[in-house]
């Protein structure tokens, strides 16, 4: 029967449940080509290792091979991030932060990736996380979308600063946002000034759809 179900999923999505959320409205979790999908009626949150930008800049930055020990994700959803890192072989910490308690859940639920007894699950506000943890981490996953469009604070100095505190020496910070509109482009152009005067030695990866801003913490 399972593999009955993974084959026709190839096909058609098979709906597994419809959620409210205050933040998004309703969610979706289909089964679709074999993996658990997160959406809205606007944007894909989560899609397991078909989440292609993260899935992108991994390989690129060879993240597979870096020896990193903790990670941080600031925006979870299902965890899409945590399945593109698979059976890495050193992390021993995933703290997963997201404010929605809903997709937190539905995370908990979903997450199939065997770093999941790994994952420290916070339900928190990724500004005020990154304002009050004393932690830095090896990794940092910036993933926040409200639908397809990253939140105004999230793209303040003030945040970026706080953000900045939250990777260890030698570690590597990875922001995501939509790449794929007029709209976007333009956002992504200004918010690429403001990123790099707090990053000075950022660049940026377009994973066509998304633009991933990439800074490496060599303190």
């Amino acid at each position: 029967m399972a593999l009955l179900r993974k084959f026709i999923s190839y096909f058609f999505d098979l709906t597994q449940e419809k959620v409210q959320s205050r933040y998004s409205g309703e969610v979706v979790v289909a089964y679709s080509r074999g993996q658990y999908k997160l959406s809205t009626s606007k944007a894909i949150y989560s899609f397991g290792k078909y989440y292609t930008s993260f899935d992108t800049v991994f390989r690129q930055l060879q993240v597979g091979e870096r020896p990193v020990q903790s990670v941080l994700v600031l925006g979870f959803g299902l965890g899409s991030v945590v399945d593109l890192l698979g059976q890495h072989p050193s992390i021993q910490l995933i703290t997963a932060v997201d404010a929605d308690d809903v997709i937190m859940d539905l995370g908990k639920k979903y997450l199939q990736s065997g770093l999941k007894s790994k994952v420290e699950w916070v339900c928190a506000d990724a500004a005020a996380f990154a304002s009050t943890t004393t932690q830095a981490y090896d990794l940092v996953l910036f993933d926040v979308f409200i639908d397809d469009l990253t939140p105004v604070v999230f793209m303040q100095t003030e945040f970026l600063e706080s953000l900045k505190k939250t990777v260890a020496p030698g570690g590597l910070l990875l922001f995501s946002k939509i790449h794929d509109s007029h709209h976007s482009k333009i956002e992504n152009e200004q918010f690429e000034k403001r990123f790099t005067k707090v990053f000075p030695s950022a660049f940026s990866i377009d994973t066509d759809g998304n633009k991933l801003f990439c800074w490496e913490n060599k303190q």
